[in-house]
């Protein structure tokens, strides 16, 4: 019997011709932890809402609300104070001031300080891209589909543009808004992180803009639906008024109302929300007017429903109870008013993207069985490439990075009365008193910093005493009596937009009172002769 014994160490011969192994890509990719990896599909609306957030950082501030806001921003960072009374017109002071905003206008004053208007422009493409973030989202979670995503973001943009062209506080409670509304769509609503993030973002939301009672609204839908989807199904009343889920979403609503009082104004701030609605002065505000199929918001509107029903009667997936009332009641509220397409376009987006890739999936073959991406640490990496790519494209990266700044024709709307402005601070001296300036304008003109001129009203059209507003609305229109009304309220400098007020422009021209010492292709600046 032999035994074959082997060596006991290797030959160095051998020992060079082994290579080392190397760890696969499936190693090191589970070193990746989970939160941080994403799929192909993330890359995908990283770009395309990456191309709207482009656009949007690099559009020309609009002439009218955003000066508002900086103006009021401004004055509350400079008196460290929250005004009780109008603190800006002269023929405001004393009016009583609830200042929803506050917050909003002191941070966007803070930007403008210390960055200019490209971190506004930045600002405002920045929400518009969250928007559709939270859309795009939900759609894509329930539609199992990034056409599912596309499709809702594309009838959001679409149905709400006219709504988004102007830099305001609302487009914060635009923002949060859409969270409430993915909140609302999603299943999870009542997770630990929700228990604490949601009243914080109310309390956060009431300091911005008053269209958090529209998110507490929505939340209230949501119970309500809940209710309604369990009373339908297990015909007990019993069964659906004792239903778990129901009371902790009325639970979590009580807390976030709760959450909202954190402001200045405490409780006077829900009675507020109505009273800027039902002001008489918003009468003569067109963007608050009934939508119409004569404008383009009301043809786009007037699609989006055909559309979304058309996917809800098609569709096989059920349309939950509360989704069905958000639905319905926001449409309703946008008919009312053009400014309610805010609370409805997310709510039509979402259910027209899921609802329309449910029925195509029964008869489109690459639509039937959807394959999610796998997340990988790569497409993490891809993301942040893409952010900074279109963050260096944006007017505000421009001047991060290398320091260039815009010429101001650049940064503000056409619509923006700059050349009038530069004429006027190169007066040595202004007529005295009250001005007769544009609405719109009014806060551009006295965020240039020309002290000596006082518009006599401001967009603040809710603070305006409704007798000065009347007068106004009747200075622009021309009447017969303007002359009276200029004198009344001692009006020395009139600054006339010639495309809006061609019947006052008229007026002035043929009155051998008032003389034209500007004129360029949007204003005339008219100086009274002999001052009163």
């Amino acid at each position: 019997m032999s035994t074959v014994l082997e060596p006991p160490n290797t030959p160095p011969s051998t020992q060079s011709n082994v290579k080392p192994e190397l760890p696969d890509a499936s190693v090191l990719e589970d070193r990746t932890p989970e939160w941080i990896r994403t799929t192909p599909v993330s890359a995908l609306f990283v770009l395309l809402i990456g191309f709207v957030f482009v656009i949007l950082a690099n559009r020309p501030l609009w002439h009218t609300d955003l000066w508002d806001h900086l103006n009021y921003g401004q004055n509350i960072i400079e008196t460290r104070s929250i005004a009780d009374t109008e603190p800006l017109m002269h023929l405001c002071r004393g009016v009583r001031m609830i200042n929803i905003p506050w917050l909003a206008q002191v941070g966007m004053a803070a930007v403008n300080n210390a960055f200019g208007l490209t971190g506004l422009q930045f600002g405002y493409g920045l929400l518009i891209a969250m928007c559709l973030a939270a859309v795009a989202y939900r759609s894509v979670r329930l539609s199992h589909s990034a056409v599912g995503g596309i499709i809702a973001c594309a009838i959001f943009l679409k149905v709400n543009l006219d709504q988004l062209l102007v830099i305001r506080p609302q487009l914060g409670g635009v923002m949060f808004y859409c969270i409430v509304v993915a909140w609302m769509f999603g299943r999870a609503k009542h997770s630990k992180f929700v228990w604490i993030a949601m009243p914080l973002m109310y309390a956060l939301w009431a300091n911005i803009h008053g269209s958090f009672s529209m998110g507490l609204m929505l939340m209230g839908l949501t119970g309500l639906g809940r209710f309604g989807d369990v009373l339908v199904i297990s015909k007990s009343l019993r069964v659906a008024l004792l239903d778990r889920e129901f009371h902790r979403t009325i639970l979590l609503t009580q807390l976030c109302a709760a959450a909202a009082l954190l402001n200045p104004s405490g409780l006077a701030i829900y009675p507020e929300v109505f009273n800027v609605a039902g002001n008489p002065n918003i009468n003569s505000m067109f963007e608050w007017d009934a939508l119409t199929l004569r404008t383009a918001q009301g043809q786009s509107a007037a699609a989006a429903a055909l559309l979304a029903f058309m996917a809800i009667k098609l569709s096989p997936r059920r349309l939950h109870c509360g989704e069905m009332l958000a639905f319905v009641l926001t449409g309703l509220l946008a008919m009312w008013s053009g400014r309610m397409l805010n609370w409805w376009a997310p709510i039509a987006g979402i259910v027209t993207g899921t609802h329309l890739i449910a029925s195509m999936r029964k008869t489109t073959a690459w639509l039937k069985n959807p394959q999610p991406g796998k997340r990988t640490g790569l497409w993490t990496v891809v993301n942040i490439g893409l952010v900074w790519i279109l963050f260096a494209f944006t007017s505000f990266g421009v001047q991060v990075m290398h320091g260039r700044v815009p010429e101001i024709h650049r940064l503000v709307s056409s619509e923006t009365p700059v050349a009038t402005l530069e004429f006027l601070d190169a007066e040595e001296k202004l007529p005295s008193g009250i001005a007769f300036v544009p609405a719109e304008w009014a806060g551009y003109v006295m965020n240039s910093g020309l002290n000596s001129v006082e518009p006599m009203v401001n967009l603040h059209v809710h603070i305006t005493p409704e007798q000065v507003w009347n007068d106004y609305v009747r200075l622009v229109n021309g009447a017969s009596d303007w002359q009276s009304l200029m004198d009344e309220y001692g009006i020395n400098l009139a600054i006339v937009d010639k495309d809006r007020h061609p019947g006052l422009l008229k007026r002035m021209r043929e009155s051998a009172d008032w003389s034209a010492q500007y004129e360029d292709r949007q204003a005339v600046v008219f100086f009274r002769k002999k001052e009163i």
